[in-house]
């Protein structure tokens, strides 16, 4: 396997254009993945059950934005847990991009999603991180791609001093608790769109209420085509576009590389943007006899996997602690030589 050691790892993240990949591991202590649905969605006799299981799913994430809505205490502490791990990993980034003394990299984090929950976004409110969803408005906030290319700046109330404001990009791309289909565009909710009680109905009153849910179904063929479809291609030309700045890097977490889409064009852009470094922490094991991942024909893929089910918790680890190590290993060398 080959290997990235820490001084390297740290240079890559600090002097790179850092985005990162998040996939339904990261949100595994509390919601569970897609398992067999998507298999079950391509066959038309399970679709429709397919489909209510994946609402269930759905309908769940809504109380990471109100836990008093999760009523089970053992699911309630998962959902605290899987709060801290979030908490945890964006704090680092967070204090990761504020501390860049280079001024030719910005202090933004590209965060590309295929999750739907709101994770992410609870997580900033509470530690006061600025976050760009998508969002444009007050009154009636409506989703468009182009609002990501927006730079929040502070400037200083008695100077003209101006500092670019670290923030985090929140891209979904496969849609959001948050986004309600409406009129042909996509408007901010809190989740309220969703009814509890749409697991209980069937036929054309599920489909109505189904399909005011913007989120792509984890099939060939995806609802609500006309505005989603237009915002997911828009979404993954982002993906490309930033990927193949140079000194860009990718980090994947909690994501199974499953997606073949969204596979294909990563390795697409780590073949024609050698600058690329691609940093992968993979939850099984690697066996790098089975190059699972290509990591051999890619020499920018770097595939990190100490040990058996290494979590987002532990990857969030594993970053702090190169950063903490390699500072305490710099100071000991600079002892030494004096």
């Amino acid at each position: 396997m080959k290997k990235i050691d820490k001084k390297e790892l740290k240079e890559v993240i600090q002097s790179g254009h850092i985005n990162l990949l998040i996939g339904s591991g990261c949100s595994l202590n509390y919601l569970t993945t897609l398992k067999d649905i998507e298999d079950r969605m391509n066959v038309e006799a399970s679709k429709a059950q397919a489909q209510k299981d994946y609402y269930k799913l759905i309908n769940k994430s809504k109380a990471v934005l109100d836990d008093s809505l999760e009523t089970d205490t053992a699911e309630k502490t998962k959902l605290t847990k899987t709060r801290q791990n979030y908490d945890s990993f964006l704090g680092f980034w967070a204090n990761t991009i504020s501390s860049r003394s280079l001024h030719i990299v910005n202090k933004q984090v590209n965060i590309f999603t295929t999750n739907f929950d709101m994770f992410m976004e609870d997580s900033c409110e509470r530690l006061g991180i600025p976050y760009n969803d998508g969002f444009a408005g007050q009154i009636n906030p409506s989703f468009s791609v182009a609002n990501f290319n927006k730079i929040q700046r502070y400037k200083s109330l008695q100077f003209d001093n101006t500092s670019d404001i670290p923030l985090f990009n929140i891209i979904k791309l496969h849609g959001s608790v948050s986004w309600l289909a409406k009129d042909e565009k996509i408007v901010y909710s809190n989740g309220t769109h969703i009814a509890d009680d749409l697991g209980d109905k069937t036929g054309k009153d599920f489909d109505k209420g189904y399909k005011q849910i913007a989120v792509i179904n984890p099939n060939a063929e995806k609802h609500f085509e006309t505005v989603l479809d237009t915002n997911y291609a828009s979404m993954l030309r982002k993906f490309t576009l930033e990927l193949e700045k140079e000194n860009s890097v990718l980090i994947l977490v909690g994501f199974s590389l499953a997606d073949k889409h969204i596979k294909n064009l990563l390795y697409g852009v780590m073949k024609s943007n050698p600058t690329l470094v691609v940093v992968y922490f993979s939850y099984s094991q690697y066996d790098e006899t089975a190059d699972k991942f290509e990591e051999k024909k890619n020499s920018n893929l770097y595939v990190i996997s100490p040990e058996p089910n290494f979590s987002f918790e532990k990857a969030t680890d594993y970053l702090s602690k190169v950063f903490v190590n390699h500072d305490i290993s710099e100071q000991n060398e600079n002892e030494e030589q004096v």
